[in-house]
């Protein structure tokens, strides 16, 4: 049980500017005792860290202390916003309730690059943002932060007479060493992790404030094609959030400008399941931590992304959007609401979703519901969902959930209404016992019926599934100060899936190995094997394909991360009859030509000698003799605290030759076709370049340019260069956004 500690309230001013000399500082509440939790051993840390506590009206502060002697390269990097903060950096990690159910991580880099984040024991997401403020410092021996976080950053219960705990966990990176150490012991990879923080007593009032985010925007469309009309947009609207307490938030949002300042991954997808697109826009991701819903399959209750996407006609525009949430000791409300403009013909649709939890001591209860209503599609969908998420203090949790969809679809009918209702259930549950910080076990067991839906409001990779997979974990903490290792990794995890039909999808073995050496490099192997089985999703609904067992393999060399130049490196393979053999080979540079200039790349190649995919043309299988080209570049610049420029450019090219079409026998193996699938190459190419100035925090102006192309031929062979030249060439989109988001 963590222990208390009361902090006294401080009610002088104090400068954030990373030099801890106000006298209150002085006087601070200091935590000392930290240890290594990377590697894991609970050693005491190497090097020394102070953090110092003040609370007072306007908040909470923290100074750290980071001893860092000469001899130990600092790495000072600068990195965006909410970007992986690759250098020697502070964390604070704070649990406003010591409910142990959301946290909130405020990261500093060494250059006064900021990260922030919710926390749960199953999610770390960096999709929030919070109003909270920064600075760093050095000397030859030392280097400081000092953090302030206003009580108004996130929502949370009232205090009880004046006083509330929280619970606090302090972390430093020394990056060049791969050494991480906290405060109180404890880490993510434990079954416990939040409930191991520490709890302090500190006084505090509710506060209530008003926050009003006006927009404007203009888009100019620079080029015509048939994927833009040519015309230019301009756009006023308004984002409220109003805090009346500390423990209730609304947001709200009145023609919300839900433009991308930052593009989406290029993806090509040829298989028969949807690409999951993360969130980017503001209103979803802003106090979202209630509604988070990840199962852990990856599928997703609430799914943001359904919200204005339209139809092949094109995005719809959103009038109102809201959003409320209210956090009590032990019972959590939230709801949000979303309704789409009409466009035309085209109605708009409307979406609502809400979520209620309860903790009990070590059992958390809750349900979701969602609802959607697209009458440009002709769907009405409801998704209920009940969950349980019980923990002890052995490393045992349990986790559940049992859910049920009501989808009704098609013409209206005058009395009933949609033409037609389906209604089924799906159901998980997961285990996992971390007995010590060397073993962790896990074991997932999960039921989707034939007719069970979330893609209305939800993710959804597939229905009709019977799924269970699981792991065991051992790493290896302790090595020798003379061994070249740092710590070591070895994963046994296994799967079996069916469908409710009774056929296998799959059943797969794998063994997966990792070593951290003290030099900061890295190599990972894995090897793993499949036994034979169905795929009943290729065709499309035309038939179940049998497959044959076969093996797939990775290895991955990471390079000493603190140099100005580093680099992974990776190869993978995969082969059985039907596919035959297949492999890819991946780079990824990074070159820091100084601490605020950053060049990036991804490059990967590789082949497939049978390439089975689904000719919706012909409709049958093919295989084809293909080649796979990936590019990413990016260029990150940060001239000043304020100024950003970030360049990204993305290329994807594919040239695949026919070898033949397929028909399926009633075994279900491939059976060569009368009918001719032709050859093809395609190339998708996008460049953005994206220049950010900060106002104030959360107050920004934005210059986007973006250009699109794509190019597709039957040639099969085209060749990566021509590839990349016709993808660049032919343009499908080229626009210029300037926007200005300001809080008042």
């Amino acid at each position: 049980m963590a222990s208390l500690l009361v902090i006294q309230s401080s009610h002088g001013g104090i400068e954030i500017d990373g030099v801890l000399d106000e006298p209150e500082w002085a006087q601070a509440t200091q935590f000392k005792d930290f240890v290594s939790v990377v590697p894991l051993t609970g050693s005491p840390a190497k090097y020394s860290t102070t953090v110092r506590v003040i609370a007072n009206e306007d908040g909470i502060f923290f100074g750290f202390e980071n001893y860092q002697p000469p001899k130990v390269r600092r790495i000072r990097r600068q990195f965006a916003r909410d970007a992986d903060v690759d250098a020697d950096r502070n964390i604070v990690s704070i649990d406003f309730e010591g409910n142990a159910l959301v946290a909130y991580s405020f990261v500093v880099g060494s250059a006064n690059s900021r990260q922030d984040a919710t926390l749960t024991n199953a999610k770390y997401s960096n999709a929030w943002d919070g109003t909270w403020y920064s600075q760093t410092h050095e000397n030859e021996e030392y280097w400081y932060s000092e953090i302030h976080i206003p009580w108004t950053v996130a929502p949370m219960s009232s205090a009880v007479d004046g006083r509330k705990k929280i619970s606090l966990w302090f972390s430093r990176v020394v990056y060049d060493e791969a050494l991480r150490f906290a405060y109180p012991n404890a880490f993510y990879t434990r079954a416990t992790f939040l409930e191991d923080w520490h709890v302090i007593e500190l006084d505090y009032e509710d506060q209530s404030t008003l926050d009003l985010f006006p927009y404007i925007s203009y888009t100019e469309q620079l080029r015509e094609t048939d994927n833009s009309s040519g015309q230019s947009k301009f756009e006023i609207g308004l984002d409220v959030i109003w805090r009346p307490n500390g423990s209730t938030q609304l947001t709200g949002a009145i023609n919300p400008d839900f433009g991308q300042v930052e593009s989406d991954d290029l993806v090509v997808n040829f298989s028969a399941f949807e690409t999951f697109v993360s969130e980017k826009r503001p209103f979803f991701t802003e106090n979202q931590s209630l509604f988070n819903s990840s199962i852990p399959n990856d599928d997703q209750i609430l799914y943001t992304r359904r919200i204005g996407a339209g139809n092949s006609d094109g995005l719809m525009d959103i009038d109102v959007a809201l959003k409320t949430t209210h956090f009590g000791d032990s019972i959590d409300l939230g709801v949000f609401a979303v309704l789409e403009s009409d466009q035309g013909d085209r109605l708009g649709g409307e979406f609502f979703a809400s979520r209620f939890q309860r903790k009990v001591k070590d059992l958390t209860i809750g349900h979701r519901l969602t609802y959607s209503d697209k009458p440009i599609l002709a769907r009405q969908a409801i998704v209920q969902a009940a969950d349980i998420d019980w923990q002890n203090q052995t490393g045992l949790r349990i986790k559940g959930e049992l859910l049920f969809s009501d989808v009704r679809r098609g013409a209206v009918d005058t009395i009933s209404g949609l033409g037609i209702e389906e209604e089924d259930f799906a159901g998980w549950t997961k285990f996992s016992y971390v007995p010590s910080d060397a073993w962790k076990h896990n074991l997932f067991i999960s039921r989707y019926g034939d007719k069970f839906d979330l893609n209305d409001l939800g993710f959804m990779k597939r229905n009709g599934i019977k799924e269970v997979n699981g792991s065991s974990r051992y790493k290896r903490l302790n090595y020798s100060t003379d061994s070249n290792l740092l710590s070591s990794s070895s994963k046994l995890d296994f799967g079996y899936s069916e469908n409710t039909a009774g056929l296998r999808l799959e059943s797969w073995f794998g063994i997966e190995n990792e070593w951290d050496f003290r030099s900061t490099r890295s190599i990972e192997l894995n090897f793993g094997v499949f036994s034979g089985g169905w795929d009943d999703r290729i065709t499309r609904g035309n038939g179940d394909a049998a497959y044959s067992s076969g093996y797939w393999s990775y290895a991955e060399y990471r390079s000493p991360r603190g140099n100005e130049v580093n680099y992974f490196a990776a190869v993978e393979a995969e082969y059985n009859p039907e596919q035959e053999f297949s492999w890819k080979l991946l780079f990824g540079p990074e070159v820091y030509a100084t601490d605020s200039l950053t060049f990036n790349g991804l490059f990967s190649v590789g082949r497939k000698e049978h390439w089975l995919i689904w000719d919706s043309e012909m409709k049958q299988l093919a295989g084809y003799d293909a080649a796979f080209f990936d590019m990413n570049l990016g260029l990150d610049w940060y001239p000043s605290d304020r100024h950003e420029v970030r360049i990204k450019f993305q290329w994807v090219g594919i040239d695949a030759e026919v070898v033949d079409g397929y028909g399926l026998d009633d075994n279900g193996r491939l059976v060569v076709s009368d009918l001719p699938s032709s050859d093809f190459s395609l190339s998708d190419t996008a460049l953005q370049v994206r220049y950010r100035f900060q106002i104030a925090p959360l107050s920004d102006i934005f210059l986007v340019y973006s250009r699109g192309g794509y190019y597709e031929s039957e040639n099969g062979s085209e060749g990566p260069g021509k590839l990349l030249q016709k993808g660049w060439g032919d343009v499908m989109v080229e626009t210029v956004i300037a926007k200005i988001r300001y809080r008042f």
